[in-house]
């Protein structure tokens, strides 16, 4: 694994934290301040404040225990991608789908620029 790998992965594990804990704006720092996100409805949002407006939905909706699998994470100086997939706890089960990250180093830390993920497949169970 790839110094690069392993340093997005760290900032994943980082990042489950404040989901897990409910915290939709500790998620969202770990975002761009210019970051824009297309949600799985398509909708597109900018900014922190935007994103932990998506992320506050989901809470509210039931959302719990998300957790990506990194598949793959390439990249140089201050740029990387990170594909790979998730999956989150709801009232009738797990769903899951795919992501794309696209994370650029600010200030030496690694923060999400762009990120777009497919609608989540029916719950299993």
């Amino acid at each position: 694994m790839s110094g690069l790998e392993q340093e997005i992965k760290n900032r994943q594990v980082e990042l489950a934290k404040p989901f897990n804990a409910g915290n939709a704006a500790g998620v969202a720092e770990f975002y761009d301040p210019d970051c824009t996100m297309i949600s799985a409805s398509g909708k597109l949002v900018k900014g922190r404040e935007g994103v932990e407006e998506v992320y506050q939905e989901y809470l509210d909706g039931g959302v719990m225990n998300s957790k990506n699998t990194t598949e793959e994470v390439n990249g140089s100086s201050d740029w990387a991608f990170e594909r790979g997939n998730y999956q989150m706890e709801i009232d009738r089960g797990t769903v899951g789908g795919g992501y794309l990250l696209v994370w650029k180093k600010v200030n030496g830390t690694w923060l999400i620029h762009n990120e777009c993920f497919t609608a989540p497949s029916p719950a299993s169970g």
